[in-house]
């Protein structure tokens, strides 16, 4: 079961980067000066907040987007496992999240950034708890202990 949960995560990274790449319209690499490390999680937010300028929506949709974004993930592995404990479903969050960022920064798609893979893995937990609940309540023909 373990290898089949790796593997869906690994598909689903590759078909991601892919993805994203093609949204963001950058088959072509970017710029080295734009491409960038950011270790330090919402401070763009925080340096908004400093200014007076941040927008609520700025981390509702960030959160929203990352929501979805890991959403099929999420789906997927409950179909493959049911009985999938959060931690396993973090950990491979985690490890497709960051590996995402680091393909991002390696191939110049776009920045490396602490902050999407927090979201990515409170996404993930907000999906994988919407599930649960949508299992319990046989609204999707299966009961979970």
């Amino acid at each position: 079961m373990k290898k089949k949960i790796m593997w869906v995560s690994i598909i689903y990274g590759i078909l991601l980067i892919f993805a994203l790449a093609g949204v963001k319209n950058r088959f072509r690499p970017l710029p080295a000066f734009q491409c960038g490390i950011q270790v330090i999680p919402f401070l763009d937010a925080y340096k908004q907040y400093v200014e007076g300028t941040l927008v609520a929506h700025y981390l509702i949709g960030d959160l929203f987007f990352n929501l979805i974004l890991f959403m099929p993930l999420v789906v997927a592995l409950l179909v493959i496992d049911k009985d999938l404990s959060l931690k396993t479903m973090v950990l491979s969050i985690l490890s497709v999240s960051t590996t995402v960022e680091i393909l991002e920064i390696v191939l110049r798609f776009g920045s490396f950034d602490t902050q999407d893979i927090l979201m990515n893995i409170l996404g993930a937990i907000m999906v994988y708890y919407l599930c649960r609940v949508l299992i319990k309540t046989r609204l999707l023909g299966r009961d979970v202990k």
